[in-house]
């Protein structure tokens, strides 16, 4: 895989993108140490242009008081499965920005695959994708290819 798409979140609504964003900090803070290469990493992801400004305020508020993960991935949980797909690598993205998965960061992507409803085979290939994007020069957030179909 030569470059990784960006996921366009601006289709979404401001309720979806808050509690995409809010999943992201809220993993960031699973170990209780929100890492500055996993906030650097979620900063690196906001386009807040098809915000309003009381959304754009919310999101800089998650970043200082974080979320709990389960109530932010159940906006997903009915989700197409794309979507959920992109939510769980750019979970897996900020957990690998500071180089390391914490045993707290190990439960809390568990917690999420089993809340989005991903099989191992999803993971081992979004845990591909998101090694791959380490170092690299990506635009995030990132977008898993579309698995083929059956």
């Amino acid at each position: 895989m030569s470059s990784l798409p960006t996921l366009d979140l601006s289709p979404l609504s401001e309720k979806d993108q808050l509690s995409f964003f809010g999943a992201l900090f809220a993993m960031s803070a699973a170990d209780l140490d929100m890492d500055e290469s996993e906030d650097d990493r979620i900063f690196e992801s906001l386009n807040l242009g098809s915000l309003s400004v009381e959304a754009r305020k919310q999101i800089f508020q998650l970043a200082i008081q974080p979320p709990p993960l389960e109530r932010c991935l159940l906006q997903f949980r009915d989700a197409d499965h794309e979507l959920r797909r992109a939510l769980m690598l750019n979970l897996i993205d900020v957990v690998l920005a500071d180089g390391l998965i914490e045993p707290a960061e190990h439960v809390g992507l568990h917690e999420a695959r089993e809340v989005l409803g991903l099989d191992r085979d999803d993971m081992a290939r979004l845990h591909d994708i998101a090694f791959e994007a380490q170092g690299t020069e990506v635009t995030r957030p990132i977008r898993p290819d579309p698995l083929p179909a059956d």
